[in-house]
């Protein structure tokens, strides 16, 4: 069964292969703010000001089993909330009590106020998750999922529920345009409806909202639960989307005792159901390893999207987690160029939860965890080594931040208008997010809007050799007019 699931509350030339990793540098982490709840996107405004999405505890409203919690209830409460934090440090929240989802017993793997984004313009936009079936939100995408034909899997194991049983979460799985000043939300798209009625990647119909960008009048958005990216005109509130593919695992490693459906059962245990999830380890798992012949020698799992950033050619990057078994160094960095057909940019990479260029052309990658989530012994996602890495444009790797040295379950990433590195860490579970800042690492200051020089490189296509050239030829040509300019 292929479930699309996502949570932390949850081109062809692959150039992160062609040169070894460098060594790590001696980075050290400044902790900014704490006490988040369920921390998840970073963004910045023209102050300098840090807005942090906080998917929240849920509450004691309704409960139902989530395809994103491997089908644990998660429950119905108004804890979502968008903290700010200011240059010298003070800390706020300027959107408190919206709708979010939580398991109850752990308060982790919450899905609401995802991130907090701007356009050129100042104005400013909010994207909230949901992680789960859509026909499951209100009473109006339940009636609309009458007429829907769902999978069949998706029918047995997470289909839509009964009329008086939604969430009733009406304000999940969209985007919207927000004033800081009053925190009234104004509606500009419906994702988990999109999800629903167009179901773009053709298979089961899961929506969790993760991360979105804005460039010109178009917020480019990476959603785990339909592995795609929507690209929703601001203005209108047009929606379409560009699937990215899913990968088949050769032997695959998975969890002792779990079973795999279609080797040997017709469906998993209760509570292993999906392949997208972040689960925990099973209650019932044993150190003996699986049972013979449930292991198959191929597993098809999926993208999960997550992070998602505008490179210095101007097209759409997005970085994926990867399903369940969650194996590593299969994540991939994919690139969206003018075709709209998505390719493998960069590969190697474990459980990426953001992506992020920085003016010099180097790609920030922000790895969750660096091993599979379910050898960490535990029911918890919290406290999992992550780390940083650089990708230079000719392919050069850098560890800047390695697992062990402070990055645990990291879920958002992003530069400051002062050039330095700052982290969303510990984004699992109530009070325990962090900004962070990566400090002994450098000046990595953020991407402009791609200029019409830079607009014509085509970063990912025709290489970075070609691109260092570009930029060896542009600083030449500063030096002849600089030359000139002290003879005139």
């Amino acid at each position: 069964m292929k479930l699309k699931q996502l949570t932390i509350a949850l081109i062809t030339v692959s150039i992160a292969l062609v040169f070894g990793p460098q060594a790590a540098r001696a980075a050290s982490l400044t902790t900014l703010a704490d006490g988040l709840n369920n921390a998840r996107g970073l963004s910045f405004d023209s102050d300098g000001n840090a807005y942090i999405g906080e998917t929240g505890l849920g509450g004691d409203g309704v409960c139902q089993p989530s395809p994103s919690t491997q089908f644990e209830l998660i429950c119905e409460g108004n804890t979502g909330s968008v903290t700010k934090v200011t240059p010298d440090g003070t800390q706020s929240r300027v959107i408190d009590g919206t709708e979010s989802l939580a398991l109850q017993q752990t308060k982790e793997q919450g899905a609401g106020p995802q991130e907090l984004n701007f356009d050129s313009s100042g104005n400013a936009y909010l994207l909230t998750g949901f992680a789960g079936n859509p026909a499951n939100r209100d009473a109006e995408l339940n009636a609309l999922s009458t007429n829907i034909q769902f999978p069949s899997q998706q029918q047995q194991a997470a289909p839509p529920v009964a009329p008086d049983q939604v969430l009733g979460t009406t304000t999940l799985g969209k985007l919207y345009k927000t004033d800081l000043n009053t925190g009234s939300l104004t509606e500009v798209a419906d994702l988990s409806k999109a999800e629903l009625t167009s179901n773009p990647d053709g298979g089961d119909v899961i929506s969790n909202p993760y991360d979105f960008v804005i460039k010109d009048n178009t917020a480019y958005i990476g959603d785990g639960g339909a592995n795609v990216i929507w690209n929703v005109n601001l203005d209108s509130g047009e929606t379409k989307a560009t699937k990215i593919p899913g990968q088949t695992l050769e032997n695959p490693e998975f969890p002792p005792n779990v079973s795999i459906p279609g080797a040997g059962q017709e469906q998993p245990p209760a509570g292993q159901q999906g392949q997208d999830a972040i689960p925990g380890v099973p209650a019932e798992q044993e150190a003996s390893g699986p049972p013979a012949g449930q292991i198959p020698s191929q597993v098809d799992i999926q993208s999960v999207v997550t992070g998602v950033d505008i490179g210095p050619d101007g097209a759409v990057y997005a970085g994926e987690l990867t399903g369940f078994p969650y194996p590593e160094g299969k994540a991939k960095v994919w690139r969206i160029g003018e075709n709209g057909e998505p390719e493998v940019f960069a590969d190697g990479f474990t459980q990426i939860t953001d992506i992020k260029f920085d003016r010099d052309g180097n790609l920030l990658v922000l790895q969750f965890a660096d091993e599979a989530q379910w050898k960490g012994g535990g029911q918890s996602l919290q406290d999992l080594p992550g780390s940083l890495i650089k990708l230079a444009p000719d392919g050069t790797r850098t560890t800047l931040v390695a697992a062990g040295e402070g990055l645990a379950s990291a879920a958002g990433l992003n530069i400051g208008p002062d050039g330095e590195i700052y982290v969303v860490n510990n984004g699992v579970g109530p009070g325990t997010g962090e900004l962070v800042r990566v400090d002994g690492v450098g000046s990595a200051a953020a991407v402009p809007e791609p200029s019409s020089i830079l607009g014509l490189v085509v970063f990912g296509a025709i290489g970075s050799g070609a691109w260092l050239k570009r930029k060896r030829n542009q600083q030449l040509l500063s030096e002849v007019k600089f030359a000139s300019d002290l003879d005139d």
